[in-house]
């Protein structure tokens, strides 16, 4: 019971959120082969609008088709509109994935604001743990990385993404997520260093909740979750992942993984 008020004293602060998600938006429309395919490449707490631009210098990028194939992605930094965007040449019909990740960055956090960073960042798990050592008055450093996935349809026939880029961290769709419906659910499975994560607290959200997400919900023991498809557009499932390396440089470190699609409203 303890615990309980403690959290929930936490969540009154109502600090400003100190993290930013990152997201893959792609295009609405389909692309088509050897023709170009842009999509944002979006920083924000409010999906899918981006806040600011992210530096093309600290992203590794890849887009993967069908049969193995692999396009090149240019990246162009957009400061004017908060954004960078990320333009692959797709050579075949079929689903590709784009993916990016993003090179390490270490933060230093005062305890409060890294309490309430765990809190409403879908880590409150980390934070019961710290409360339970005695750490809610200790400051943090952390290390974190991001890696983000979105699919585009070229063509018209629509097949499963490719497998597992191989993140660190990753969240990936079991069959075909462009063919979810409005009212029906989108499976999922996250995997950390390859291997399923379980109890790794999934969220998804869609546009017009603000700071807020649509809902949450924890994997299970094979790192699956299944979520609820309520509106036709941009979604994205969310999650980060926080380890406590406790090496010279930083305590812990984060992971944060997106995967974003469009649901038709047909």
């Amino acid at each position: 019971m303890k615990r309980l008020i403690v959290l929930g004293g936490l969540a009154a602060l109502a600090l400003p959120a100190l993290a930013h998600d990152m997201w893959l938006v792609p295009p609405v429309e389909r692309g088509a082969p050897n023709e170009p395919v842009e999509s944002v490449v979006a920083v924000g707490m409010d999906f899918p609008n981006s806040s600011s631009s992210i530096d093309p210098a600290r992203m590794t990028t890849v887009a993967a088709g069908p049969g193995g194939a692999r396009a090149e992605v240019a990246l162009e930094r957009d400061r004017a509109n908060d954004r960078t965007l990320a333009t692959f040449t797709p050579t075949a019909a079929g689903t590709w994935t784009l993916g990016a990740t993003t090179k390490p960055r270490v933060l230093e956090l005062e305890a409060a604001k890294f309490n309430d960073y765990l809190l409403h960042d879908g880590m409150p798990h980390v934070l019961a743990d710290r409360m339970d050592r005695g750490d809610l008055d200790r400051d943090a450093v952390e290390q974190y990385s991001k890696y983000v996935k979105s699919i585009v349809q070229v063509g018209d026939a629509p097949d499963e993404p490719a497998l597992p880029l191989g993140h660190t961290l990753e969240i990936v769709p079991i069959g075909d997520p462009l063919s979810a419906k409005v009212g029906g659910t989108l499976a999922a499975r996250v995997l950390y260093e390859g291997k399923p994560l379980q109890r790794a607290n999934l969220c998804w959200d869609h546009p017009g909740n603000g700071g807020d997400f649509s809902g949450q919900t924890w994997t299970d023991a094979d790192g699956r979750a299944v979520v609820p498809v309520a509106k036709a557009g941009p979604m994205t499932l969310r999650l980060v992942h926080m380890t406590r390396p406790q090496t010279d440089e930083y305590e812990w470190e984060s992971f944060w993984a997106s995967f974003t699609f469009h649901v038709s409203g047909d």
